[in-house]
Parts: C-alpha cells; structure tokens; sequence
C-alpha cells in the first residue's frame, strides 16, 4: 500500500500508465455523487459518509483493479494486512471484484483530507474507519485496470 499528498499521485504512473488516465478524469470532473465516471483504463466515483470502528467489518481486496483512494474532506483510518496474512470470509466475487477477509491489522494510517492511498492486489485493506471517535469524510476512488 502507497500513501502520499494528492498532488504527488502523479508520480506513481510508472505503476500503471492508466493512472495518468484516472487522475485527468478526476481533474476534469465535479463532484457528483449518485455517478459513475468511465475513463479509458476504469472508472472513479465519489463517497460520502461516516466512518465506522476499526473493529467492525472485513477486509478486502481487488484482483482486476488498483485502488486510489483520496480523501477529500474530514479524514479516515485505513487497515493494512498482506493477503497472505489474512483468511477469506467471503470468497472472490468476479463480477464486483472483491474477496472479504478477516484478520488482524499489520498497520493502521490515518488519512486526513488531502491524502490518498493505493491499494495493489496484494493489499488486504479495511478502509473509513475510525479509532476513538467517529469521522464524517468525503472521497474519491479511482479504480485502475490490471
């Protein structure tokens, strides 16, 4: 898993060249909430909400796509575990691209507003969670094509 400032996300495009396509999409756009935004390499959309306790929940990971997520306003706690460090809960859903898993975080990073994230393959992550108390936030998820 990456963390890094926004304006840095650039510089991963080495990871996938159809990163550069995501992050043009997200410069171009307004914030709509109930839409799906296609761009040639995936697809981004936006969330709003309330984050939930780091206990509650499972992990989960992608196999077709890497996830870049960046928080726009207020902030979030993301746990981080290598898959291999996890066990399946629900198993790989091809037509959502999603295995649930359960286990212990190996880290745990708090995410503040202008901060984003990248989930590769092997990055069991348990995103919009909160520790001591809760957080509203508002995001964006870019998703990249493998």
């Amino acid at each position: 898993m990456i963390f890094d400032l926004i304006e840095n996300l650039v510089e991963y495009n080495s990871l996938n060249p159809k990163i550069g396509n995501g992050l043009k999409k997200f410069n171009e756009i307004e914030i709509d909430y109930n839409k799906r935004f296609e761009f040639d390499g995936g697809y981004l959309f936006f969330q709003e909400g309330t984050t939930t306790h780091i206990d509650e929940g499972t992990f989960e990971a992608h196999k077709k796509y890497i996830d870049i997520q960046i928080v726009l306003d207020g902030s979030e706690y993301v746990a981080w575990a290598s898959i291999d460090q996890l066990e399946v809960d629900v198993a790989y859903n091809v037509e959502k691209d999603v295995v649930r898993l359960n286990g212990n975080p190996e880290t745990t990073m708090k995410i503040n507003k202008g901060m984003a994230y990248i989930c590769l393959p092997h990055d069991g992550h348990k995103a919009l969670k909160y520790i001591d108390k809760a957080t509203n936030y508002k995001k964006a998820v870019i998703k990249i094509e493998i």
